[in-house]
């Protein structure tokens, strides 16, 4: 019984991934003039990568380095988005530093592990925190201006908003499956609560692509 519960749940990710990916497909004239036009590619890969990695692991046992390029990628697409989207140039600025600062981690860790058999965990945790600093400069900013009376109409704030409940949800999981989670029912429920923030995070995606106004 636990073993059907954890695939459909599982499943239920998938959807979830793909769900979202599609719903960008389909609205993608509401936002292809924006810096944002590039994000149906990375959820496409995301859905792409999630349901291949499954399988790899099911075949050849260990699919970090699927994971460890694509969350590379993925961070540095919204160090991108950001910095783009902001107006300050002192917040641009510290977005730069946080670039150089993820860069440097990331070569510190891929020279330290086996990115074939491990993941890049402190390059994770960096590019996590540093994309929630992206969010609260850009959260700052927004609400000092008038882009506050249209934001729930703003695609980048759904997304900001389902980017922060996963990692500020996700980065203590993280390190406690690393770390400390021994005990396997321990690490499970670790897990089906990354797989519940997925789906929140996805839902907050895919509510932005049907409320965002064509730009």
């Amino acid at each position: 019984m636990d073993e059907i519960l954890n695939s459909t749940f599982q499943y239920i990710v998938f959807a979830f991934y793909g769900i979202a990916a599609l719903t960008a497909i389909l609205f993608y004239s509401n936002y292809k003039h924006t810096v944002l036009k590039y994000f149906v590619w990375i959820l496409i890969y995301t859905f792409i990568n999630e349901v291949s990695a499954k399988y790899v692991y099911y075949w050849v046992d260990k699919n970090a380095i699927m994971y460890n390029v694509f969350n590379t990628i993925y961070f540095l697409y919204f160090f991108y988005v950001f910095w783009n989207f902001i107006r300050s140039k002192t917040y641009k600025n510290w977005i730069v530093y946080s670039v150089i600062l993820f860069s440097i981690v990331t070569l510190i860790n891929v020279f330290i592990i086996d990115i074939l058999e491990e993941t890049l965990m402190y390059s994770y945790i960096t590019g996590s925190c540093l994309i929630i600093f992206c969010i609260i400069l850009y959260y700052i900013e927004i609400l000092s201006d008038s882009r506050v009376l249209h934001i729930k109409e703003d695609l980048l704030f759904w997304i900001s908003i389902g980017l922060l409940l996963f990692y500020v949800g996700y980065i203590p999981i993280k390190i406690s499956r690393t770390f400390f989670a021994t005990n396997m029912d321990v690490f499970l429920t670790l897990f089906n609560v990354q797989r519940t923030l997925i789906v929140i995070m996805n839902s907050c995606f895919i509510i932005g692509f049907l409320w965002t106004k064509k730009k």
